[in-house]
């Protein structure tokens, strides 16, 4: 049997994964006509014997380990999948948060729980694969060799030992003293500004003291049309992206929203993933090569879309050119060396993630697919929707992803901070703002 040390980031999310703050990531499609349940229970088999990790188990260990490792079979445990028939779209929904809601055990091999749920409309194939196992587009990656095997297209993958290119520090640690020390400066420029603690989104429709006395989460679909796309693409100034864009965007709906509900109205801090992997692999290998910067917007600087879009623009050139995302994973040495019983209490004990450190919300974005897969006869991908966790005090989380001419956002959030209707006003006011 192959084992594999986890690397930087998977040590952190297995800590940080506690309930009711599950670390779960969120993929799932929906296509035109109907998936056949033991053509995907054969697609399944197939994913987890193309990418080690994704059929990996946690290797048991003590409270005296300062080190986890993965234990990879040659064949998974069981079969993750379970099948469902929705009438309606609330039925989806109610699939869609009791998966997302659930913490996968890393004890059993694979670390992903998959729903297929017909409907009349069309069936959706959902995953929550817990983040310790893999980053967005490992999840997206999983799903991607899932509907080729179906549709019977190639799968092809990089030429190389995808155990064997996980080690984060010789991908993105310090490789010079001046880099570090310019590291250093960033690192000491966020905890500058994290002394004024960022702004939280104003809790609506729940009534609870504790919010882990309602676990779970729920979520909000928001499917750009084509002529929405184009009209929120119009508003680009160059040389802000298209994530400056949905950064700005999300600034100024919870400066908005927090002036709606009774809010406090500051500093917003987006936390943004970081694809660690290089060029020639950059949506392969399935595993955590996802680090993470912090997107700071002062309340003077909240005002209109395309100012506060400026604003945002700078910043990932500045910590691009800086490799602010591999400040983290250079951080991230020192409770390497914590034996386990103290790095289960990571969440309390590092200054890193005390809660006047997290951020405000979480934004990931996908990016986008030229073309619309196919599964076959169940027919095309129609739509795409994503999400990273969202864990509190942030409460709130948004994915972006982008097929063709159209793009998905999705809201996620915890049902101790939102209910159906809040969160459906905040995508509603997130939308108007996009679009102008």
């Amino acid at each position: 049997m192959q084992t594999a040390e986890f690397n930087h980031l998977e040590s952190t999310f297995m800590n940080m994964d506690r309930r009711p703050d599950t670390w779960s990531v969120q993929v799932e499609v929906r296509v035109s006509g109907r998936i056949e349940e033991e053509k995907l229970r054969a697609s399944i088999r197939y994913a987890t014997d193309k990418h080690p990790i994704a059929r990996a188990r946690i290797k048991p260990y003590g409270e005296g380990a300062v080190r986890y490792f993965w234990d990879i079979p040659e064949q998974i445990d069981h079969l993750p999948l379970t099948v469902y028939t929705a009438s309606k779209d609330a039925d989806v929904a109610e699939a869609r948060s009791r998966l997302q809601s659930i913490q996968v055990p890393l004890s059993l091999s694979p670390g992903f729980m998959i729903y297929l749920v017909h409907h009349p409309k069309g069936d959706w194939l959902m995953i929550n694969v817990n983040h310790t196992m893999g980053d967005g587009l490992s999840t997206f990656r999983i799903i991607q060799s899932i509907v080729r095997h179906y549709a019977g297209e190639p799968d092809p993958v990089p030429e190389l030992d995808p155990l064997s290119v996980r080690d984060l520090k010789k991908l993105a640690g310090s490789k010079t003293i001046t880099q570090r020390i310019e590291r250093i400066k960033l690192l000491l420029d966020h905890l500058d500004k994290a002394r004024q603690p960022p702004t939280r989104i104003q809790g609506r429709g729940v009534s609870v003291k504790n919010p882990d006395d309602l676990p779970g989460y729920g979520f909000e679909l928001l499917a750009f049309s084509p002529k929405e796309t184009k009209q929120f693409m119009a508003r680009r100034v160059k040389p802000a992206t298209v994530n400056d864009m949905l950064l700005a965007g999300l600034a100024l709906t919870i400066r908005e929203w927090n002036a709606r509900n009774g809010g406090r109205i500051g500093r917003t801090a987006i936390m943004m993933p970081v694809n660690l992997r290089p060029e020639a692999w950059w949506y392969e290998v399935v595993t955590n090569f996802s680090s993470y910067v912090s997107v700071s917007i002062p309340a003077s600087e909240q005002t209109d879309f395309a100012a506060t879009t400026q604003t945002v623009c700078t910043q990932p050139a500045e910590y691009k050119e800086a490799g602010a995302a591999g400040v983290l994973i250079d951080l991230l040495e020192l409770p390497k060396l914590f034996p386990a019983v103290l790095k289960a209490r990571l969440k309390e004990l590092f200054p890193l993630f005390a809660t006047n450190l997290m951020e405000t919300t979480i934004l990931s974005n996908l990016g986008r697919l030229a073309t619309s897969p196919s599964m076959g006869e169940a027919g095309k991908i129609t739509d795409l929707y994503f999400t990273p966790p969202a864990p509190m005090p942030a409460g709130v989380s948004v994915g972006a992803a982008s097929m063709e001419d159209r793009m998905f956002l999705t809201l996620r959030y915890r049902l101790a901070h939102f209910d159906a209707k809040a969160a459906k006003d905040f995508g509603a006011l997130y939308r108007e703002t996009l679009l102008g």
